[in-house]
């Protein structure tokens, strides 16, 4: 759990650009891009004893990729979503259109029947059947009228019938490209529901295993010799550039809420895990929740870190000023985003498996100036 410290010393990265709006052809190359990604992630899980890389690294990559699936997932049902919009206004449009095109066909061939009857010369006929110079000139004026008139109905024709073939195609495009999403849609959630299957029996091989307790923790003391040194350096940085501007000291003080409803199934400090009776030191506290669920602030602060931490998954890390942090990991999705302000009580998060090995749960921890705390004396009543 150590490895956390390191976060808390980093600067704020820079904000992305906004991404381009998303086409069919660049959400396509992204979902075969993941694909490709998870099918070596899988590829690796199979192979899991006889590979030389972490196993923590395997399923967390596995994870991360499958929630780069799942956001790809949503951003092609928004796109689905907006087509099917665009499909419908083109359909209306179109029959607005077609409506218009069969009043003003109306109407033209009512004139050219009138013409036909009239036959060749009838303009000439009616301005020389005039009795006298006014009747002359007022034959004259509506029959320019008329002619103008003509010239409109004609023209109006042609751009409406210009108009009906230009939503035509679009509708027909529109169509295309709904149906493509929709297939994206239909392969992505084939690809997640394979993927989650042959996580969860990757799981499963795991879950058998009786030195995998002793094998996490090799990797968990591993990782954490190779943070304290960096933790170190990042510190000695950290005190020469200032790095990480002082926030005001703020008291957490104690009822505090807690994070997300469900059972705690780790405590914090030292464990006896019930297979293998190995003692492992745990920095916070696992909570068993619903997948989904939300993650609320224990108090007041700013969102100093939202991204993904291996070992952890998805993590939000919120400053409480004073050199109080709290954590959460394995979450779902985010609902803030870094530099964010929060309330005591707000959803920040939802509750996920990402690098969990025994599904859904919260992963909360307290560091004080860098030290983990426990955090149970400082919550109100049990959930």
């Amino acid at each position: 759990m150590t490895a956390l410290a390191c976060v808390l010393l980093l600067a704020v990265p820079a904000q992305p650009a906004p991404a381009p709006a998303p086409t069919v052809a660049t959400e396509k190359a992204r979902l075969d891009a993941i694909a490709a990604e998870i099918e070596a992630r899988v590829t690796a899980l199979k192979d899991l004893d006889n590979q030389e890389r972490s196993l923590t690294n395997s399923l967390g990559e596995l994870d991360e990729s499958l929630a780069r699936l799942a956001d790809e997932a949503e951003r092609a049902k928004a796109r689905h979503d907006a087509l099917a919009a665009e499909l419908g206004a083109l359909a209306q449009d179109t029959g607005l259109d077609e409506r218009a095109l069969a009043d003003a066909h109306r109407r033209l061939e009512a004139r050219l029947r009138v013409l036909y009857l009239t036959g060749e010369g009838g303009a000439v006929r009616a301005l020389l059947g005039a009795e006298g110079f006014e009747e002359l000139a007022l034959r004259r004026r509506f029959l320019r009228e008329l002619a103008e008139s003509d010239a409109k109905l004609v023209a109006e024709v042609a751009r409406i019938e210009g108009s009906l073939a230009d939503k035509r195609a679009r509708l027909r495009a529109a169509a295309v490209d709904a149906e493509q999403v929709r297939r994206q849609i239909d392969e992505q959630r084939s690809l997640i529901a394979a993927t989650r299957e042959e996580r969860g029996a990757a799981l499963a091989r795991i879950a058998s295993e009786r030195k995998l307790t002793q094998r996490q923790q090799r990797e968990l003391e591993q990782r954490r010799a190779a943070v304290a040194s960096l933790i170190g350096r990042l510190a000695e940085e950290s005190v020469r550039r200032a790095i990480v501007p002082a926030r005001p000291r703020g008291r957490l003080g104690r009822n505090l809420p807690w994070p997300a409803e469900g059972m705690v199934i780790r405590r914090y400090g030292i464990v006896v895990e019930k297979d293998s009776k190995a003692e492992v030191v745990s920095n916070g506290i696992e909570i068993r929740a619903d997948q989904g669920a939300p993650v609320q602030a224990v108090a007041d602060g700013r969102v100093a870190f939202v991204g993904w931490l291996r070992g952890f998954g998805r993590l939000v890390i919120v400053d409480h000023g004073g050199g109080v942090h709290s954590l959460s990991g394995h979450l779902a999705k985010a609902a803030v985003a870094v530099g964010d302000e929060v309330r005591r009580g707000q959803t920040i998060a939802f509750v996920g498996d990402t690098e969990s090995t025994n599904g859904p749960k919260l992963y909360f921890e307290l560091r004080e100036n860098g030290r983990p705390r426990d955090p149970t004396p400082l919550l109100r009543a049990a959930p």
